[in-house]
């Protein structure tokens, strides 16, 4: 079996703006996190993204657009992810989709496509929908509290971790 780092796009590795998809807005959260992530890797996690896309079903923007702004994520970072997956419905347009998060879907394809060893593996975003659907996978979950602004404490979904950067992203799995 292998680990796994589950990572959330928007707000996690680039700056979240509404509905992120035109290239020239592609930012990286913090310039080091290609370093944490490399090193992650050459710890033998795989790197996967898992994304709430809905602006697909919105008509936002389409999945082409996803494509293009994740390659420009990737360039910037210098690396590719080991897999890439999103869900591009919305409940109220498509209905309730199990790859939605908070559902695990992908979580759960994953482990199908990679043999993961869930307890073994983090689950990296900046919401709680994020960490729900990572905490019913079984996963140690990190919430990326970048703007110091989500207030756990009223919440019925608990992260393991709370951090405000990747650097201390990297101290968790790495060095605990």
């Amino acid at each position: 079996m292998r680990k796994a780092l589950f990572i959330d796009r928007d707000g996690t590795l680039n700056v979240d703006v509404n509905y992120a998809h035109k290239v020239e807005d592609c930012h990286l959260l913090e310039e080091w996190i290609w370093e944490v992530l490399q090193k992650c890797r050459d710890a033998g996690y795989l790197l996967i993204v898992t994304t709430n896309q809905a602006g697909i079903d919105k008509w936002y923007y389409t999945e082409e657009d996803f494509w293009k702004f994740h390659a420009e994520l990737e360039r910037q970072l210098g690396m590719q992810f080991d897999k890439v997956y999103f869900c591009p419905y919305h409940p109220d347009i498509s209905g309730e989709h199990s790859w939605r998060k908070p559902n695990n879907g992908m979580i759960l394809q994953a482990n199908t496509d990679f043999d993961i060893d869930l307890s073994a593996s983090y689950m990296i975003g900046d919401n709680l929908k994020d960490i729900e659907a990572w905490n019913k996978s079984q996963c140690k979950t990190i919430l990326i509290n970048k703007q110091n602004n989500l207030d756990v404490t009223d919440s019925h979904v608990v992260p393991e971790y709370v951090v405000m950067s990747w650097q201390e992203i990297e101290k968790i799995i790495l060095h605990t």
